[in-house]
Parts: C-alpha cells; structure tokens; sequence
C-alpha cells in the first residue's frame, strides 16, 4: 500500500472518515434533533465528489495488488453515488424531523454504503467484489429497518436481510467455484484464463460457477425470478430509504455486473446470452404488468424498478467490448437519469408524509397541483423520465440503449423493450392525472416543506437539463465505456 494508492481512493476514504466523524459528534456532542449531522455528512460527501471528479481525467491504474481499479468508469459510478447520497441526506432530514424517536445513525449508514457502493463500482476481483457488497448491502438493510416504531418498517428490513443473505450465499458460492476452476479470482487474470483455456467452455462445474454470480447479482438488481422482496422491502422502508436503494443499489449492482460481462467476454456472452435474453424479457414484462395494477406510488415504483432491470439488461447483452462500445455508453447514461428520477420520486411521497404515517397511495396526491403546483410539477417531470419522454434524460437513456441493441443486429429484442417501454407510459402518466386533472378528496395529501421540495426540485431540473444538453453526461459515460476497454 503506498500514499499514491490511497490518493487514488480518496473519495471512499472521505466517505469512511465521514461516517466515523458524525459518529463521534452523536457521542460527544449531542443534540435534540440532528440538523448538524445532516450537514456534516453533506459536506464529507461533497468533498468525495470533488476528489471523484479528478479520476475522470486519470489513466487506468490497478490497486491493491489488482483489488480495485481507479479509472474513469469507478469515477462515474462515484460522482452518481454522491448525488444520490446527498439528495437522500436532504430528504432524510426532512423525514427525521418528523419522527419522535431521534435516529442519527441513519447518517452514519448512509455514508458507509455509499462506501461501499463506490468500492463495489471499483472492484476487480471477486473477492472484493463480495466484500464491497456486504458493507453496502448491511447499511441499506439497516436503514430499511430504521424506522423502529413501524412493524412495516421491520418487516421490510427483516425480510431484506433473510433474502439478502441468501444472495450472498449464492454469490459466494459462485465465486469459490470460478477459483476452483480457474485458480483466481482478479477479473483481469480471469479474462486472459477464459480466453485462452477452451476447456472452460464445456466446465460445467465453471459454468455453475457463473450462474450463482448472476444470481447474486440478480437479487440486488431486481431481476425476475429473484425480484420478491422488492415490492415489500420498497413500501415498508421510509420512503428516503427507499429512493436511496432503488437509485444507489441499483447503479452499483449493475456497474459490477458490466463488469464480469466485459472481463468474460466474449466467451460469457456466448454461453450466456440466450438466458440473459429470457431473464431481460420476463423481468420487464413482469414489472410492467404488475405495476398497471397498483394503487400505492411506493409499490408501483418498487415494480417499476423491475422492470427498469429489463431494459437495463437488454441493453447488457448488447455490449460488444469494442474500444467505442455504445451499450456500455447507454447503460452508464440510463443509470445517471434512473437515479435522480426515483429520488425525486420517492422524495414526493417524502414531501407529503406526516409524523403520523407515511402517505404513499395515488388518491392522496389527487389535485396537489392546486395546493404544491412547483412539487406537481417536478413529480411530473420525474414520472415523465421514467416513461421515456422527450425531452427528459428518461428519453435519451431509453435512446442509446435500445439503439445500441439495434446496433448489434438483435431488432426484436428492442421492439420487445419499446412494446414494454409503451405499456409502463400508462402507469407513469396516471400519476400525472391525479396531480392536474383530479378533484382533491378529504384525505389529500398536503405537504409543506421546503427542504424536501427543493431536493425534489434538484432532481427534475437535472432530468431536464440532461434531456437537452445530454452530451455533457454522455461524453463522460464514453470515457468510463473506454477506460473499460483499456483495462480488458
């Protein structure tokens, strides 16, 4: 380990130093409510992102003996990772001023699995991949849980752990094959194995290695049939809680996914397509059908989200591992504009929650354009980028994904994916009409703070200003697509 080395990670080690301060000021200084603490954890992630910003710009550099790796597409995923963590700190202020019962170490877990979330995007070795994974994945289960008055609250975070847990036994398992097929577990001594060792083709010990590592992944992404603790886990967790996992866990689990893809190909690819293509198409099938009929915004977003991991995966086996791979490019830029509309989603139910439960069914948001025009608005704008309408990033993430698939020669793949995208606009749009074109019942929902409005209002204006000037994320989603290319 060298001083070099370290610098290179210094936004993980900002985030680590950050959770371990606002520990210490819980300890020796404490206060009534924990305003200061929410400001101290905006700054160390502030500071994160401003050393994650410089690695944009640095060649690819293995670390830690081939552990990690500082390069651009780590430095994207962090600079992600610090917009959400800051905009779920701001809504987890507005939702802790509420509640009775002080809860300060929501700051604390949310700094550490930010850390973790980072190292995960960073990882190259299976090793540290699963590492990586439990200190994102026991924060978020935490802080699914953290709400200890709420049997909903419990109930989800418990069921989170138990299921969670089984990934990760799956996960490891998976691993300790692949090391007892190949004798490593670095990505990039493990590509070089797979590309010259034609024997692995017909392993089926190595192969069952893989397919325990998809399902690990799978579970984290939402993917069907490892999907069922999302809809429960999404409505009983505080609605800042589960912005941050539907954005943060999401973004993570796929950037180590594109990963393992770029370091087997194109053997992996092979093997794999044909049942990454059958698990893309049911998970956003699924999750679309399923979300017509909700009633609950929580529940709808939670299958939602499954069905956003279809996309996502079809756009996975489009990658190429080309030096100026495409899908790559669209599936960085779709996971940019994934993470703000559902925090700014999840942060609307935020906003109209009271000390009493939080509010979360569709009847309840019927006419608050008339009572919050500006919060009406910036949901709209959130709903309309999750349905793929120009000229939101929602629309431009949907764009390069499906073309890249294009691209690549698998047309009715994407016209599946478009059908999809064409069932999920009625749902998303129904919640506009409850905003602007319902009567408000005797049980609307009111809403009246300003501090979660403007991190609702951050949201949307990131989702249009991207939607119009998309280059500026694109170009360096390209250079996080190219570091990849250097690297296998």
């Amino acid at each position: 380990m060298s001083w070099t080395e370290l610098s290179y990670i210094a936004p993980i080690l900002w985030l680590v130093a950050g959770g371990v301060v606002v520990l210490l000021l819980e300890a020796f200084v404490p206060r009534r409510d924990s305003d200061h603490l929410s400001i101290v954890s905006a700054v160390f992630l502030v500071l994160a992102g401003l050393s994650a910003n410089t690695g944009l710009v640095r060649t690819s550099q293995s670390l830690f003996h081939g552990v990690l790796r500082a390069d651009a597409f780590g430095s994207f995923f962090a600079l992600i990772f610090v917009i959400i963590g800051l905009l779920t700190v701001s809504l987890g202020a507005v939702y802790l001023r509420r509640q009775s019962t002080p809860m300060p170490e929501f700051y604390v877990l949310v700094l550490f699995a930010t850390a973790g979330m980072m190292l995960l995007a960073s990882s190259t070795d299976l090793v540290s991949v699963f590492l990586s994974l439990e200190l994102m994945s026991i924060g978020v289960y935490v802080l699914a849980a953290i709400e200890r008055n709420s049997s909903r609250s419990q109930e989800a975070g418990f069921k989170y752990l138990i299921l969670g847990a089984f990934a990760s036994a799956f996960l490891l398992y998976g691993i300790a094959l692949i090391y007892g097929t190949t004798g490593t577990t670095q990505f990039e001594v493990l590509g070089a194995r797979m590309g010259g060792n034609a024997a692995l083709a017909g392993n089926l010990v190595f192969w069952a290695g893989w397919g325990l590592i998809i399902v690990g992944v799978g579970f984290k992404v939402a993917m069907v049939p490892f999907h069922q603790w999302t809809p429960d886990v999404y409505a009983g967790a505080p609605a800042p809680v589960a912005g941050y996992m539907a954005a943060g866990v999401k973004a993570a689990a796929f950037a180590v996914l594109v990963r393992l893809i770029w370091t087997g190909m194109p053997l992996l690819m092979d093997k794999a397509a044909p049942l990454l293509m059958g698990f893309a198409i049911v998970t956003m099938t699924f999750g679309n059908i399923v979300a017509l009929a909700q009633s609950n915004l929580k529940r709808m977003l939670a299958y939602s989200a499954i069905a956003h991991a279809g996309y996502l995966l079809v756009g996975v086996l489009a990658i190429s591992g080309h030096a100026d791979d495409a899908a790559t490019r669209g599936i960085l830029f779709y996971l940019a504009a994934y993470a703000l509309m559902n925090i700014g989603a999840f942060g609307a139910v935020t906003f109209v929650s009271r000390r009493r439960g939080e509010r979360s069914e569709l009847a309840g948001f019927a006419g608050l354009a008339r009572r919050h025009p500006w919060v009406s608005f910036f949901l709209a704008v959130c709903m309309f980028s999750l349905a793929g309408v120009p000229p939101t990033a929602g629309f431009w993430g949907k764009f390069y994904v499906f073309g890249a698939v294009i691209q690549q020669g698998m047309v009715g793949l994407a016209v599946i994916a478009l059908l999809n995208s064409a069932v999920a606009a009625y749902y998303y749009l129904r919640v506009v009409v409850y905003l602007y074109m319902r009567e408000p019942g005797e049980d609307a929902y009111i809403g009246d703070d300003v501090q979660a409005s403007a991190a609702i209002g951050v949201a949307a204006i990131l989702l249009l200003w991207i939607g119009l000037f998309p280059s500026s994320v694109l170009e360096l989603a390209r250079l996080g697509a190219a570091a990849l290319a250097r690297t296998f």
